[in-house]
């Protein structure tokens, strides 16, 4: 059962991170065959650590790297899928000599709230954008979407489920979300039922082993956030299931690592799935219950290409991602004024510029340059 409710939790992060690198470039079928195949793997390791979780695609690094990266910045997703491979290989090699924790600890202290947080706003924005409720407009930045779209009612009936449910089952919300949105789309025919609903997975030799390390040097900062984050993200779940951190950072490591070398995108331990893992009798059996299911998905591709050109239907799912990331936001500490300043400002930022990586480094440097200057006036 374990193993059953794990992958239907991660099973919307695949159908909505699939959606997400085919928006960035990449051929369809094989980012579908290649981000399961990552998470099976992931998966497998998680087993071989003897951990009752499932290792899936972040949607929240994911839409970064799409988003800011290859839509907003230019990058090709061949130069995308290399950072979440370095940055997997950092956090290997980092964890052997027990680097990771001494990092988090010369890092500024409001680090730790201020990357979910942003990476929760950046994800309702984009959500909101996918769902036709924030649309351009010729006198404002931005404008609201006309109620009379039947698209934008998908979107805030499916939105409104999904808050419903954050507030009570945070764990179920993004599924209730995607049900009700393809119940609509399919009740309102834009949506139809493939002629068969299973084939061999195709088109993995187009995206596998695709890499380009060409803009590798302008992406370390980039590759810096996802290392935060896949580190960040280990230690939470550690901490949640009270388990050995370099389990779950292997598992984040290796993860990402295979991740970019198959175009899967950053790979991860889903933290919904650490509520069904916390204690469990038999974690190695759980996780290997999990990767059978994911290799069964596999053949699963018609229904998935069916929905791949209404990404409305997955617009409230990453709405309530980024709401989830925000509703374990710590409060800044009140007792240092330059830590929320720096905090409020990239809080702003990161939405208006489109970059997470330009928002925190635009935090970091005021928070260094706000130190250095209250440094002199004591002195």
């Amino acid at each position: 059962m374990t193993g059953l409710i794990n992958f239907t939790l991660i099973l919307i992060n695949i159908m909505v991170v699939t959606i997400m690198w085919q928006k960035a470039g990449v051929p369809f079928n094989g980012a579908y065959t290649a981000v399961v195949l990552s998470s099976l793997v992931g998966t497998l390791v998680a087993a071989y650590y003897r951990l009752a979780v499932a290792v899936a695609p972040g949607i929240v690094i994911n839409s970064y790297l799409c988003y800011d990266l290859v839509i907003c910045q230019g990058f090709t997703w061949q130069e995308a899928m290399a950072v979440p491979m370095v940055a997997g290989l950092l956090v290997l090699l980092l964890r052997h000599r027990n680097c990771c924790q001494k990092i988090l600890e010369a890092l500024p202290p409001y680090l730790g709230a201020i990357i979910p947080a942003s990476m929760g706003i950046f994800l309702i924005y984009n959500g909101l954008i996918m769902g036709r409720l924030v649309i351009g407009d010729p006198f404002h930045v931005t404008g609201m979407g006309s109620l009379y779209d039947p698209l934008v009612i998908i979107t805030l009936v499916s939105f409104l489920a999904v808050m419903l449910f954050l507030s009570h089952h945070k764990e179920k919300g993004m599924a209730v979300g995607l049900l009700v949105a393809v119940a609509m789309a399919l009740i309102n025919g834009l949506v139809t039922l493939p002629e068969y609903l299973f084939s061999v997975p195709e088109g993995f030799t187009d995206t596998a082993f695709q890499l380009n390390f060409s803009g590798i040097f302008e992406l370390i900062c980039s590759v810096a956030v996802v290392f935060l984050i896949l580190v960040f993200d280990g230690l939470a779940v550690a901490g949640a299931m009270k388990e050995n951190e370099g389990r779950l950072l292997a598992a984040n490591g290796l993860g990402s690592l295979v991740g970019g070398l198959l175009a899967g995108g950053a790979m991860s331990v889903a933290e919904v799935s650490a509520a069904c893992g916390s204690g469990n009798r038999n974690p190695a059996k759980s996780a290997g219950v999990t990767a059978i299911l994911l290799f069964l998905l596999l053949f699963c591709g018609p229904m998935m290409m069916e929905l791949k050109d209404y990404p409305v239907i997955f617009a409230a799912s990453v709405i309530g991602a980024g709401c989830s990331l925000l509703l374990d936001l710590k409060f800044l500490p009140i007792n240092d004024n330059i830590s929320v300043l720096a905090g409020v400002f990239t809080l702003m930022l990161v939405p208006l510029w489109g970059s997470l990586t330009a928002g925190i480094g635009f935090g970091l440097l005021l928070y260094g340059l706000l130190k250095l200057v209250n440094r002199c006036f004591k002195r």
